[in-house]
């Protein structure tokens, strides 16, 4: 397999074309990969990626590819760029942020004296490229992170629907008779309690208790001839819930 390698890498020498197939081949052994194919397949790079990389076009690819190949040989980002970038060497500046995670906020290129402004040039703003796309990412994959939370908190809190409706009257019942074994489970309950408090999920009145009518937060179920206007005196029959000032469910009152 070396012997192929020694001889492709001499062929593409003999070309002219600025070729870097010694470094990435070496890269390979130490991550033991054994063949183009191998690192091709396990890092999804396609074959003409990996031949950019070996004409030192690394600034071609898309940065989740390179920064994929920075993950899969265990090399820092601005040292893969800058083995892999003629004529230059690339550096990254790091903000350390509050939650401690770095993250680059600029990429300078610095020119040999060999190097041409027009290639200097093209190689900076294919670097400022290449951090845009990361910048664009980062947004995007926060964005979908708080979107599948809000679908996972809603999808069981619809789950839970009949229990977070129905519970809080059964325990307001049970405290009523200390006596009655349901009194033994409302313990179990505290967890749920917590979670969702822990995302903002607000219950709207308890079981039992008067407070004005308001029918943005309130469903009258028992009006026995009264119209209720806005301020009337109403009990909590079943609780309701909000998540901020979004309504969830409405509690259900009865007049006083």
């Amino acid at each position: 397999m070396q012997g192929f390698w020694l001889a492709e890498w001499m062929v593409n020498n003999a070309s002219g074309v600025p070729d870097y197939t010694p470094i990435l081949i070496d890269l390979m052994k130490r991550s033991g990969f054994k063949s183009f194919a191998e690192l091709s397949r396990i890092s999804g790079l396609s074959r003409t990626n990996i031949n950019w990389i070996r004409q030192g076009r690394i600034l071609d690819l898309r940065l989740q590819k390179v920064l994929l190949l920075s993950e899969v040989f265990q090399v820092e980002l601005a040292i893969l760029l800058s083995n892999f970038s003629p004529n230059n060497s690339v550096g990254i500046r790091r903000l350390q942020l509050q939650d401690g995670e770095n993250q680059p906020i600029s990429v300078n290129l610095r020119r040999k004296p060999d190097s041409s402004d027009h290639k200097h040039e093209e190689l900076q703003q294919k670097v400022v490229m290449l951090q845009q796309e990361y910048q664009r990412q980062q947004q995007q994959l926060q964005t979908q992170k708080e979107y599948l939370l809000m679908e996972y908190q809603k999808s069981t809190i619809q789950a839970l629907e009949s229990l977070l409706l129905q519970w809080p009257t059964a325990a307001y019942a049970a405290r009523k008779n200390p006596d009655a074994p349901a009194i033994k489970l409302l313990p179990l309950l505290i967890p749920l309690e917590k979670l969702l408090g822990s995302w903002g999920v607000i219950p709207i009145g308890e079981v039992g208790a008067e407070m004005a009518y308001d029918p943005q937060w309130h469903q009258v179920v028992s009006m026995a001839g009264q119209a209720l206007i806005l301020g009337d005196a109403v009990r909590i029959r079943y609780v309701g819930y909000r998540q901020g000032e979004q309504l969830l469910y409405r509690a259900k009152v009865s007049p006083v």
